[in-house]
């Protein structure tokens, strides 16, 4: 009797010392998490991208809650500053989530494990051949258009072309970004109507029209040299 209630009071104390560890861990796991993702990001092409997505959507969000802060004076001011913070958000997320689709590679995630072993001993032979009279018909062309280039010149050239045909992929054919295409339109309208938003809160008083001034300025500067940033980071890609 004894030994089993020292066994259960054994395991529950360790099933306890368990979970509070795993709970305690947690802040270091998600630190090292956020470090693994900022230095990817920082060794990414997009990183240019990436730094003006971030800087001039940023403050346009702690403009907003100043403006809550503040109390909100002019709820005409609130209301588009508020709006137009989500709209900052969403193109931070949109940021890093094209990124991280154009220079994630795919082949990266294929499974060669042991899984695999008898598929490729089944086929193995039946490839090599094939492989074989590839290259034998191919030889010839490869003569002729190969020129100058070297094996690692023509890696890269194809290593190209395929993150350069992936952005083509994510841009034209991912069901996110075209949403985020659509919520883009509306972001430039948004910032066009900021405009009489701005005029309205200048005769409410209180200091908002001088937040709304600010968020534009950066939504306009976000929409001439973000676009310019992306296509740098694309011509960057290697």
């Amino acid at each position: 009797m004894a030994a089993i209630l020292c066994n259960g009071i054994g395991k529950l104390c360790s099933s306890t010392c368990d979970a509070l560890g795993s709970i305690l861990s947690l802040p270091c796991k998600a630190c090292g998490i956020a470090c693994d993702g900022v230095t990817q990001a920082l060794k990414s092409p997009f990183c240019l991208y990436l730094t003006v997505a971030m800087g001039l959507n940023i403050p346009p969000v702690i403009f907003a809650g100043q403006a809550v802060a503040n109390g909100g004076g002019c709820n005409v001011a609130l209301q588009w500053l508020l709006i137009n913070a989500f709209f900052c958000i969403v193109n931070m997320a949109a940021a890093v989530y094209i990124s991280g689709k154009v220079v994630h590679d795919p082949n990266d995630d294929v499974d060669g494990g042991d899984n695999d072993a008898p598929y490729i001993e089944a086929t193995m032979e039946s490839n090599n051949k094939t492989e074989q009279q590839q290259q034998q018909s191919s030889s010839g062309i490869k003569k002729f258009w190969q020129g100058p280039f070297t094996t690692a010149d023509e890696t890269r050239v194809v290593t190209r072309m395929t993150k350069v045909g992936r952005v083509r992929d994510v841009l034209c054919y991912d069901p996110m970004v075209a949403v985020y295409i659509i919520i883009g339109i509306c972001y430039i309208i948004w910032q066009s109507m900021g405009f009489s938003r701005m005029n309205q809160a200048a005769d409410c008083g209180g200091g908002e029209e001088q937040l709304i001034t600010r968020a534009l300025s950066c939504g306009f500067l976000f929409i001439s040299l973000g676009a310019t940033a992306f296509g740098c980071s694309v011509c960057c890609l290697r």
